[in-house]
């Protein structure tokens, strides 16, 4: 799955970008910039993004998710604590994930969620 992060701190953003690598996804883009995904969306075509929630900056978080829920894109919020969670959903994340000690399996799970079925290889 080709894949769009975003995340303020790079520490962030590497490590989401990493967790999803060893799981077989492909990182089209990483940005710092959250208002900037809807232009990358546009110059990268993923079939998803993974968009770390920021408490300060919320309803602008919120408004990315809507415009990119909007264009039909799959969006994975992650979050610290649960308190952002329903208005991610409500937003049109299709996940919000709270980063603990599960997380990684967690975006694992969301991520094949989005992916939907894998098809079994053609018999050769």
């Amino acid at each position: 799955m080709r894949v769009l992060v975003a995340a303020r701190d790079i520490r962030v953003r590497r490590a989401l970008s990493r967790l999803l690598e060893l799981d077989g996804d492909q990182i089209v883009g990483a940005t710092d910039a959250p208002r900037l995904l809807p232009e990358l969306d546009a110059q990268v075509s993923p079939d998803l993004v993974v968009l770390e929630l920021d408490r300060r900056e919320h309803s602008q978080d919120l408004l990315v998710v809507e415009e990119l829920a909007r264009r039909g894109r799959a969006v994975i919020a992650v979050s610290s604590g649960s308190s952002l969670h329903a208005a991610a959903l409500a937003a049109g994340a299709r996940a919000c994930l709270d980063k603990d000690a599960q997380f990684p399996d967690r975006l694992a799970e969301a991520v094949r969620a989005v992916a939907g079925p894998r098809l079994p290889a053609p018999p050769a």
